[in-house]
Order: C-alpha cells, then sequence, then structure tokens
C-alpha cells in the first residue's frame, strides 16, 4: 500500500497535507483566533512548497459557502471552508442549510475555541477564548449537516478526513461539519503516515430496482397522458442527455416546476413550461424526478387512478419533516442512470404504444410552439416598457452570451431567452431559499474556469444579502471578473406576493405600500463595485439595456474587471 511520511509536524501540517492528497484544491476561509496553528501551517507549507488546499480569504462567511458551493457546482469537485468558532458557524449556517437541502457536498469545518486554560500548546491566551465556548458548538448544524464530529487527535485526521469525503460524496450527498479544537491543530507529532492515494472510496449512483424499474416502464409505455416534472435534476449535468433522450423516444412532456437548475432545453419541442396544473390534472401516469414539491396540492392534484413514480437518490427526501405526495412507485438510484435505464425498459412495452405515443408527440410539440409563440409575443409586448421588464432584461442578455456562459441564479431569470442547449450552466443554489448565494456561486463558477463568462443574476434584496462588499473584495483579490446584474424592483416581491396569495383582498393587498416589502430609499448598487475597483452603471431605459451589456462585458473580457450593473426593473408578470 503506497504511503507518505511526514516527519516532525504538527496536527495541522498533516491535516492540510491529506485534504490535498485528497483533491481538496481550495480553503475558503473567513479567520479568526482559533486559526493560529492552521495559518502556520499554511505558512509552511507555502515556504517549503508542500501540498495544501489554497487559501482564499472571504470577508464575509456567506461569500465563502457559497464558493465552495459554485466551484462544486462546475466542477463536481468538493470544497472546504473554514469560520470563526461559534460566532462564524452561525454565520456560515445559510450556506450550509442550502448545502444541505440542495445535496451539496461542501467540507464545512471551524476551530473551536480552546479549552485548556494553559500548559498546552494552543491554549487559551486571550479573554475572548472563555466567552466562545459552547457546550455543543456543532449542535448548530446537526440538522442540516450530513455528518459532524469535533477532531480529537492527530492520530485520526486520516480517517476522519475519509469518513468524511466518503460520507458527502455518497447518494444522497451532503453537507459535513468538523470542529478543530486549536490545541488538536497544535499538538507536534514526530512523524505522521497515510496511504496515498486514500483507500476509502464513496459509493457510486446506483441503479433502480429491477421489479420496480420494470413495473414503472410498463406503467410509462402504456399512459396516455404522463408527464415528467423536476425541479432540481439539472443540478447533475449528466441528466440533460438522459432526460431528453427519454422525453425524444417517448414523447414525454417536461415539467420544470420552480426549477433552480436547467435539465430540459427551452426550445425542445417536449419542453412543456413551468406550470404543472393541468398536466397533473390530466395525467394517468407521472414521474418526479428529483423534485421535493412537483406540485402545489392546494391548487391541483391527480386523479385517483394516476400512478406516480419518484425517482431520486432518495425519492422518499428524508430531510424534510412532513411531504405527502403519493409515491406508488420509488426509484432509488441516481437520477441520471435511472433515466437512462427506464428508457431501455420502455423499448419492448412502448411497441404496442406507438400510435399513442406518435399522436401525443404531435400534439406536443404543437403545444411547444405556441409556447415559443407566447414568450415571443410577451417579449415584443414589453420591449420598449418602463421599468425595463424581466424578459426584456433576458433577451438582451442572451445577446451577449452563449450556451458556455454560466449563470449565477439569485432572481427571476426568464431562461426562456436565453440558451440552454448544454447542463450545467444554470446554477440556482437556494435549496432552502437562504439568500445571499448568487455571488459566491459566480465566484466559486468563475475560479473553477476562468476562462468562462460567468454573469450573475439577482434580485435588489438578494444582492444586498450576498454582502457584496465581501463578494467585490475576493473577486479583486482573486482577479474574477464577473458580470452582475441586479434586477432592481425596490421591493421584496416574494414577500409581497406571498401576503396577496394568502390574503388577497384584506389590508395590506389594498395597502399604498404593503408593510415590510418595499425599500424606501434609491439604491445606487452600481458604486458599490467601484470600491474594489469594479465598473458599475445604472440602467432605467430599455434602449440603454444592450449598449451598456456591451459596456459591461467589455470590462469583464477585456478589461479584467467585474462590474455592476443596476437595472431599474419591473415584476416578472
Amino acid at each position: 500500500m503506497p504511503t507518505k511520511t511526514i516527519l516532525n509536524c504538527t496536527v495541522a501540517d498533516a491535516y492540510l497535507e491529506i485534504l490535498a492528497d485528497r483533491g481538496v484544491e481550495y480553503l475558503f476561509a473567513n479567520a479568526g483566533t482559533d486559526f493560529a496553528p492552521l495559518i502556520e501551517a499554511l505558512a509552511k507549507a507555502q515556504a517549503l512548497g508542500t501540498p495544501h488546499p489554497e487559501p482564499i480569504i472571504c470577508p464575509h462567511e456567506n461569500t465563502a459557502q457559497h464558493m465552495a458551493i459554485g466551484y462544486y457546482l462546475a466542477t463536481g469537485r468538493p470544497q472546504m471552508t473554514m469560520m470563526h468558532v461559534n460566532v462564524g458557524t452561525a454565520n456560515g449556517m445559510n450556506g450550509l442549510l442550502n448545502a444541505s437541502r440542495g445535496n451539496i457536498p461542501m467540507l464545512f469545518t471551524a476551530g473551536r475555541t480552546p479549552t485548556n486554560e494553559h500548559t498546552l500548546p494552543g491554549h487559551r491566551d486571550n479573554v475572548i477564548h472563555w466567552t466562545q465556548e459552547m457546550f455543543d458548538q456543532g449542535g448548530m448544524t446537526r440538522e442540516a449537516a450530513k455528518w459532524d464530529y469535533e477532531l480529537r487527535n492527530g492520530e485520526q485526521v486520516e480517517t476522519i478526513i475519509d469518513r468524511i469525503l466518503s460520507v458527502m460524496m455518497s447518494d444522497p450527498m451532503g453537507p459535513a461539519y468538523l470542529s478543530l479544537p486549536r490545541e488538536v491543530l497544535s499538538s507536534p507529532m514526530e512523524e505522521f503516515t497515510y496511504s496515498s492515494p486514500g483507500r476509502i472510496r464513496p459509493t457510486k449512483p446506483s441503479l433502480p430496482n429491477p421489479e420496480d424499474l420494470e413495473e414503472a416502464a410498463h406503467v410509462l409505455a402504456k399512459a396516455e397522458h404522463p408527464v415528467i416534472i423536476t425541479n432540481w435534476a439539472g443540478r447533475d449535468p449528466d441528466v440533460m442527455p438522459a432526460l431528453v433522450d427519454i422525453a425524444e423516444r417517448y414523447a414525454l412532456p417536461v415539467v420544470e416546476f420552480s426549477n433552480r437548475y436547467v435539465a430540459m432545453p427551452r426550445r425542445h419541442p417536449m419542453y412543456a413550461g413551468g406550470n404543472p396544473n393541468p398536466f397533473v390534472k390530466a395525467a394517468d401516469a407521472i414521474l418526479v424526478i428529483d423534485c421535493t414539491v412537483p406540485w402545489l396540492p392546494a391548487l391541483v392534484n391527480h386523479s385517483d387512478d394516476c400512478t406516480v413514480i419518484h425517482m431520486a437518490p432518495d425519492p422518499m427526501y428524508s430531510m424534510f419533516p412532513v411531504r405527502g405526495f403519493r409515491s406508488d412507485l420509488a426509484l432509488a438510484c441516481g437520477t441520471a442512470l435511472g433515466l437512462k435505464a427506464l428508457a431501455q425498459a420502455m423499448e419492448e412495452p412502448a411497441v404496442t404504444a406507438k400510435a399513442v405515443i406518435e399522436a401525443r408527440r404531435a400534439a406536443l410539440t404543437a403545444k411547444h410552439a405556441a409556447l415559443e409563440e407566447n414568450w415571443a409575443s410577451k417579449l415584443d409586448e414589453v420591449k420598449d416598457q418602463t421599468p425595463l421588464h424581466p424578459a426584456w432584461i433576458a433577451h438582451c442578455l442572451g445577446q451577449i452570451s452563449d450556451a458556455d456562459t454560466i449563470f449565477a441564479v439569485e432572481s427571476k431569470l426568464q431562461v426562456q431567452y436565453l440558451d440552454t442547449e448544454k447542463p450545467g450552466r444554470f446554477l440556482n443554489a437556494g435549496a432552502s431559499s437562504g439568500l445571499g448565494h448568487g455571488m459566491g456561486v459566480a465566484l466559486g463558477a468563475k475560479l473553477a474556469d476562468r476562462d468562462r463568462l460567468v454573469i450573475g443574476a439577482h434580485g435588489d434584496g438578494s444582492y444586498m444579502f450576498n454582502v457584496p462588499v465581501s463578494a467585490h473584495y475576493v473577486a479583486a483579490d482573486q482577479d474574477l471578473p464577473i458580470l452582475t446584474v441586479v434586477f432592481n424592483n425596490q421591493r421584496w416581491q416574494a414577500v409581497r406576493g406571498a401576503t396577496l396569495r394568502m390574503v388577497p383582498d384584506g389590508y395590506a393587498a389594498k395597502a399604498n405600500q404593503m408593510p415590510l416589502s418595499y425599500f424606501n430609499v434609491e439604491q445606487h448598487y452600481e458604486k458599490l463595485v467601484e470600491v474594489s475597483g469594479g465598473y458599475g452603471e445604472e440602467v432605467s431605459q430599455p434602449a440603454e439595456m444592450l449598449p451598456a451589456l456591451e459596456r459591461a462585458l467589455k470590462a469583464v473580457t477585456v478589461d479584467k474587471r467585474q462590474a455592476v450593473l443596476n437595472v431599474v426593473a419591473s415584476d416578472p408578470t
């Protein structure tokens, strides 16, 4: 078994070297006094040229957490964050919740304030070390983390790191939390030997149960009105080609309801829009893939004789306390593998349904053509409106981007006006509705591929949640020029919409300005980027949108400066 040995080291030295050996390339960090042994180990590794994750300073934890998420979404390789004891953990919870609900493997670590008052290396030497201590620091994370632990000694470093990475990367994937006591990291070791490469591998995505797969294939093949509904299946780049294939072969309409990623190209004739209600109401078979909420039961439900099939790594969605959607068949599997297996299993039973399939194909193609006509009609209707309509903003974004552009989405970006032919290009990490993810995701994706154009699309409320001064600092410090477009409607539209849905004729609906929903100060968001040497511009007229995007694009791609466009926008009605 190949091994490597480190001599005259600390636990922190061994910890960093094994992480690097296991493929962790970056440490996104917001440091505190607990970092002292780790900072010494990083300086030592830099001076001696030994392997270590590259440290990236993030002035706020939201930036760090979501950079790690963005890097994973762009590469499939999990990265590490580290925060300052209990307070840093608390600030990082937003990102941890998004990673947890979004099945994103992220190694979230934090220092643990020293507990020894003297003698041991790393002991308490600051007043804050008494007031920072908690009885159970990791307890904050336990409901959201897939695994959590506290490092106890140097001898277990390899075991713990391999345990974390293998648990995180096994389906259903998710984040892990590790607290690192300062005394443990500071402990000296005469030598430390570890296996290289590691000998604990995560489980790979599995195939569905053969009997249930066969039953699902017969149900879908014989159905007259089947539908596929998804939400976040597009998180896995391998899903799009598999989904397109099965939809094309058997004329299966695909609805992406309240989607955070794109699994089906918007111009494909089997793309059926984002409203599941008419399909659910008419369906005799529904295939739900990677979709926590496939429809809203208060608005629509299927018939009693409709067969509902769920396909996902965890089709029971065990992380959620209450979820009562019918599940006649549950296929636990990797979604891309499951779709490929299902397409193959449907071949034989679909032979006798050829006429039904072709008739359905013709009807769905016609419906899709009408959908595209509606998009074009809407664009023509709003192209001269002020404030700028989101459809027009998206159309203009489509003029300066292509199928390779990555969009970090934290707004109602209307992706039908953009090129959606390639997988993994639209990233919305807000799985738990934790706002402030978009800029970190954009920076992480840009770090993963510095030559790619990365555009962030944010509401004005979510832009503020990103702690933009922190994100703009990292963009400048790491030479990561991204383009940020702020859809500025001066309100919390999600809050306003939720109130109107619940009480459509109440006092709030009739108020001149709904409480806690509007921003009353005119915000010049384009000025914030200038603090870090970026380019900013406000856009208030439709005719200005494309020229402004072209100027911003030049700043990003030619001048290598980050850019922000503050667009005075309307609601996406």
